[in-house]
């Protein structure tokens, strides 16, 4: 196990390095999404716009925002999906780094709680979890736009890991009266939740937002679809 600051300096680096090599997959999906883009632009052009009785300048005007919006929309979408594809390749990697950081979040609860029992109220160890992910995330200093991106994939990593800590470690821990926890015991409650199982609701989480991200995308793309039906 890692001690603290070698827990701080793994997750700094880990989230420096999160997008390093990764240039060419946000690329080539760039590339795609735009793509997808023309390609629902062109269909705009010859369902929709090829009915209309307008201007030229009038359509030119209407392509022009139409493609800013499928190209813009198309990008993003595709980013997102992007990210979470390298997020997940990352968090594969990082299954060390995981363990530590439940560990030691693990630690900091029952240090935070004086009297860690069986009558400890699951809503006050969710409480004190949440605490300590936030001092520990600030502590990081994620800024700037890669820093908010970060910030936002750190979420995640404490959604999952507080799942794993109230519906395994802690019950695993309150088998034991809290003075007779050791570090040992921790550590091995912590080591029973397999590389499996922590990644698990992380993957889990990146399924839904991919599949949410395609369905806002669906969205975004039919508005001007509409708006012209409605016309």
């Amino acid at each position: 196990m890692m001690e603290k600051p070698q827990i701080f300096q793994y997750w700094r680096k880990f989230f420096a390095d999160l997008f390093l090599g990764s240039f060419k997959k946000l690329f080539l999906f760039s590339l795609s999404g735009l793509l997808i883009g023309l390609l629902t632009l062109l269909t705009l052009k010859g369902v929709v716009l090829a009915d209309l009785d307008w201007e030229g300048w009038q359509k030119t005007l209407v392509l022009l925002s139409s493609f800013l919006w499928f190209g813009g929309f198309g990008v993003l979408h595709a980013w997102i999906f992007a990210v979470a594809q390298i997020m997940e390749k990352k968090f594969i990697e990082a299954v060390l780094g995981l363990h530590d950081l439940l560990d030691l979040f693990t630690r900091e609860v029952i240090a935070r709680i004086p009297k860690f029992n069986k009558s400890t109220p699951k809503e006050e160890m969710e409480k004190q979890f949440d605490n300590i992910g936030k001092d520990f995330q600030n502590k990081l200093r994620l800024k700037g736009i890669t820093g908010w991106v970060s910030s936002i994939i750190f979420w995640i990593i404490l959604k999952a890991l507080k799942i794993l800590f109230l519906d395994s470690v802690a019950e695993e821990l309150l088998k034991n009266p809290s003075d007779q926890i050791t570090s040992s015991d921790i550590e091995h409650a912590v080591r029973r939740v397999g590389v499996e199982i922590i990644l698990a609701p992380i993957t889990d989480t990146l399924v839904l937002l991919q599949i949410a991200n395609g369905v806002l995308m669906l969205l975004t793309f039919s508005i001007p679809f509409v708006i012209f039906w409605l016309i």
